[in-house]
């Protein structure tokens, strides 16, 4: 008895929690584990030697959090900016907690919106094709099947190379 109790528990685990986001035309995905917030974008104060990925930092209730624009991080052509729409996607996991940092670990992405939140099952989650892994996309967790629609799941920890996180963190180092 005890084991059939287990495998429906275990059943109704086999999802993931997304949060979907666009980015230019296509729909992206994150855990909702790694967002502690969602905001209306804050404004952005560029900062000298930071690193070219990073647009500058912003002030979160006294806490400042480097912030990268996903459209250039992604390097799309089409950027399209409706104030009303974009928000920023406060993140953690995407960098090192280093000691004394006021940021925290966390990462503001700016999107162009955020559409909803998703549970979708663990079966329809496929690996990236091959032709979008390797060294430039290592960011893609993952495909999404929902319905029709395809989400591209993202590694918040792969967001940056271990060379741009050293490079962020030498820049905060530099800025205390």
């Amino acid at each position: 008895m005890a084991m059939k109790k287990e495998k429906k528990t275990a059943a109704a685990e086999e999802t993931v929690q997304l949060v979907t986001f666009q980015v230019g035309t296509e729909e992206y995905g994150l855990d909702i584990g790694t967002i502690t917030e969602v905001v209306r974008p804050l404004k952005i104060t560029p900062l000298p030697k930071m690193p070219a990925f990073i647009e500058g930092v912003i002030n979160l209730r006294g806490v400042i959090i480097p912030v990268v624009d996903l459209r250039n991080r992604f390097e799309l052509k089409t950027i399209k900016n409706d104030k009303r729409k974009m928000r920023m996607v406060i993140t953690r996991g995407a960098v090192h907690e280093a000691a004394g940092a006021s940021g925290g670990g966390l990462l503001g992405l700016v999107v162009d919106n955020v559409d909803e939140v998703l549970h979708v099952p663990k079966k329809d989650i496929d690996l990236a094709p091959e032709a979008a892994r390797g060294r430039n996309a290592d960011f893609i967790a993952g495909m999404g099947k929902v319905g029709d629609r395809l989400i591209i799941l993202l590694d918040i920890a792969r967001i940056l190379s271990q060379q741009e996180r050293v490079a962020l963190a030498e820049a905060g180092n530099a800025e205390s």
